[in-house]
């Protein structure tokens, strides 16, 4: 990150000389850099949508910000006078344009020792995980990030990391965006009938006494579909995008990123209150459904009577039984048959 550190510098020397040219030879004077550095890292800040011109014999000069998404941007919104996050925790937010893997690479950065607060945020994923070993598709046309944290809480209890997770984007999106989004149990966002974000926790117990060492709650969210990219055929009829055959307005990366971010330590600082069931329950569709309970070796129908205080989905079979699902895969049944699989969820 020390290239960005320095490149920060360069915008905040731009952005105080707003409507007038600076030459490089002086930011470079400024800085104590070289002027060829200099040239790198303004291409580098052009690189991340900043309008910056460069005029022979004047210098450079800040234009618009354009559409940008750096780690500035992201903690420029985290500490937004209106909309900042004002919490215990110290949010330490980092963009990078690609890595393998948010949530493989915040698990490294926690054995080197970072600290709880820490968010990897990527605009493409290569080796991108899903549940159960999955691949998950990660273009350059999402949100990719992964937070870091250290409760202390008992293993069992890991779950209501992800659910917390999920509330945090569907009020991220009502909040940015106004777009209504609902929780399709156990973990997923659907838009209008299609799946717009999935949601990874991976946590690290301590043996001895049960309880978590750290854990990472990774989250991918689908913005614009993807136009220059191989799109799985296998998604395209449950892949759903935020902004869907619609230009996203400016700045939109990096305050919906800000906003889940936010929005999940609101609640995380809070875990023990449980202020996010709420929510969460609210936001449900599968409520009131016919559904099909699938396990290893049967498949009962039921229909879904509420979701209880720890997400777990209560069901009533057709015998009259009724029982709180902690884990496993149901299907959506419409007249009569079953449709829209949802798939199986590991809690970790």
């Amino acid at each position: 990150m020390g290239d960005m550190k320095t490149a920060d510098k360069i915008l905040d020397l731009l952005e105080k000389n707003k409507g007038k040219a600076i030459s490089g030879e002086r930011i470079a004077e400024v800085l104590g850099i070289s002027r060829t550095a200099v040239w790198k890292h303004i291409k580098t800040l052009k690189e991340e949508g900043y309008e910056i011109s460069s005029v022979s014999n004047r210098g450079y000069e800040l234009l618009e910000a354009g559409d940008v998404f750096s780690t500035k941007s992201v903690m420029d919104e985290l500490a937004d006078e209106e909309y900042g996050y004002k919490g215990k925790i110290k949010l330490v937010a980092e963009v990078r344009d690609e890595v393998t893997s948010t949530n493989a690479l915040l698990k490294d950065m926690a054995a080197d020792g970072a600290g709880e607060g820490r968010v990897l945020i990527a605009k493409k994923q290569t080796a991108g995980r899903g549940r159960l070993g999955r691949t998950f598709f990660s273009p350059k046309n999402g949100i990719y990030l992964s937070m870091l944290l250290k409760p202390d809480m008992d293993f069992r209890e890991a779950m209501l990391l992800t659910t917390i997770a999920a509330v945090a984007v569907v009020e991220a999106v009502r909040e940015v965006t106004g777009k209504d989004t609902g929780i399709k149990w156990v973990n997923d966002v659907y838009l209008e009938g299609k799946k717009i974000c999935g949601i990874l926790t991976e946590a690290v117990t301590d043996v001895e006494n049960g309880r978590l060492s750290y854990a990472v709650v990774g989250i991918g969210v689908n913005i614009t579909k993807p136009s220059d990219e191989n799109f799985p055929e296998e998604l395209k009829d449950i892949a759903g995008f935020v902004y869907d055959g619609e230009e996203p307005p400016k700045g939109i990366m990096s305050k919906l990123t800000a906003a889940i971010i936010k929005n999940y330590f609101k609640y995380y600082e809070k875990l023990p209150e449980h202020s996010f069931m709420e929510s969460y329950k609210k936001h449900q569709t599968l409520l009131n459904k016919d559904i099909v309970v699938i396990t290893s070796d049967s498949s009962k129908k039921a229909k879904v009577k509420g979701v209880d205080d720890e997400a777990r989905l209560l069901v009533e079979y057709e015998d009259g039984k009724e029982e709180a699902l902690f884990t496993g895969e149901v299907s959506v049944r419409e007249a009569g048959s079953e449709k829209q699989n949802m798939p199986k969820f590991n809690r970790n």
